[in-house]
């Protein structure tokens, strides 16, 4: 036998003993009858098996998966003799070392090594795990499984070209509008389920990532209720926004890339703002914040909502610019965004992408979006907070961004002149 050979079974059969005992120390930590010496014993027959030549090869890896299920199933038995639960997750981590162990034998290294990490990370975050399925709900397991569905069901059998003359209903596109910005929305929902209650900061931002509007409603309607605290209220209206311009330049970002420079002034300036007021608003130590409560942001009909708004503003703004030129696609995108600004920022890039129309104008629809998305407030805000400052508050700091952002696009062409940022 050569060296070389030997030193490879010899490393062969240190790795998978390693990963043997490195479950079955998690096992034996945890109070199971099938330990260390066990799983280690499981992973070196696994190893042994599968460095066996042909014709023996197979039958003995086959062998040593049977004798483990066999001590898996005497196992089992005993257990119920004893009137104990059967340890299923201890029986399959016996079978999974096993085929590790048979890969390890095979010459694999990557995979055996990853298998025994993940399989050790849920092994022992039993308890976390239990208490995190714990507080989720029916409805949030379901939209998880929606959002699977449009990704990795829908999407794929869409069409890739427009299917009309007019290349208008470019379906393909849509619905992976769809995908992301439901994706977004749903890890913030997670988060902002994590985060939420430590404070107004984490509910604003987050709240505002997911739906600005509805975080910013449901906070005005919490000062209606209880005009104390507005204190906590105005803080969390300006994190939303500020969530709400990084959100939209994100998609913007992600979808067309040569269009973020242009939108970086105005936005910027409008997100400073907002963050800066943010700061200023002085939150009480110890005192209760506010409770934002949202519905899941995945569901059948919000996708098909979010993706009917899209293509009829796609449409819209597509017939705007080639019939009423930059004016009318400008028109659009500020009514678009009195009604989601994700919406219209996701059309802006999704036509420059196309190359309908400019990079700036792209940029300068998001901003006009997200001003649109700021003014709808106002309204929304003084009915849901009458009798409070709040709506007056809003109504000033709205009429600042405004002015923020009016002066980031005049000064915009000197600030792309600068920095060189976009040709």
């Amino acid at each position: 036998m050569r060296p070389e050979a030997s030193w490879v079974d010899l490393q062969s059969l240190a790795l998978s003993l390693a990963l043997g005992l490195l479950v079955g120390l998690e096992r034996h930590r945890a109070g199971k009858e099938l330990g260390m010496r066990t799983f280690a014993f499981t992973a070196l027959a696994g190893t042994l098996a599968a460095s066996t030549e042909p014709p023996y090869r197979l039958p003995f890896m086959l062998a040593v998966l049977a004798f483990t299920a066999l001590v898996v199933l005497i196992n089992s038995w005993q257990n119920l003799r004893a009137h104990e639960s059967v340890e299923i997750t201890t029986s399959v981590a016996l079978l999974l070392t096993a085929l590790n162990g048979i890969l390890v034998g095979r010459g694999q290294i990557f995979t055996p090594v990853a298998a025994t990490i993940l399989m050790l990370l849920l092994l022992s975050w039993k308890e976390e795990l239990v208490g995190w399925t714990a507080l989720i709900s029916r409805d949030e397991v379901h939209a998880a499984i929606y959002l699977g569905v449009i990704s990795f069901v829908i999407l794929p059998v869409l069409p890739d070209e427009p299917v009309d003359p007019w290349g208008l209903f470019d379906l393909r596109r849509v619905w992976l509008m769809v995908v992301l910005i439901s994706a977004i929305g749903f890890a913030n929902y997670v988060l902002l389920r994590v985060y939420g209650a430590r404070g107004v900061t984490y509910t604003g931002f987050l709240g505002g990532l997911v739906n600005s509007t509805a975080t910013v409603a449901e906070m005005a309607l919490k000062v209606g209720a209880n005009p104390p605290l507005e204190r906590f209220a105005f803080r969390g209206v300006m994190l939303a926004k500020a969530a709400m311009f990084i959100r939209n330049g994100l998609v913007l970002g992600l979808f067309a890339p040569v269009a973020l420079p242009y939108g970086l002034l105005p936005v910027g300036l409008m997100l400073v703002l907002a963050l800066v007021l943010a700061a200023r608003a002085r939150v009480p130590a110890g005192e209760e914040a506010p409770e934002v409560r949202l519905t899941s942001p995945f569901s059948v009909r919000a996708a098909l909502e979010f993706g009917l708004v899209f293509l009829v503003l796609n449409v819209i703004a597509t017939l705007g610019q080639r019939y009423l030129g930059t004016a009318g696609f400008y028109g659009v995108s500020f009514l678009g965004g009195l009604v989601s600004s994700a919406s219209s920022a996701a059309t802006a890039a999704n036509l420059a992408a196309q190359g309908r129309i400019a990079p700036s104008q792209a940029a300068y629809g998001t901003v006009l979006a997200s001003l649109a998305s700021a003014v709808i407030l106002v309204p929304i805000v003084q009915r849901a907070a009458r009798g409070t400052a709040l709506g007056r508050q809003l109504l000033i700091t709205i009429v600042g961004m405004v002015v923020a952002g009016g002066l980031g696009l005049l000064l915009n062409p000197l600030f792309l002149a600068a920095t060189g940022l976009a040709p």
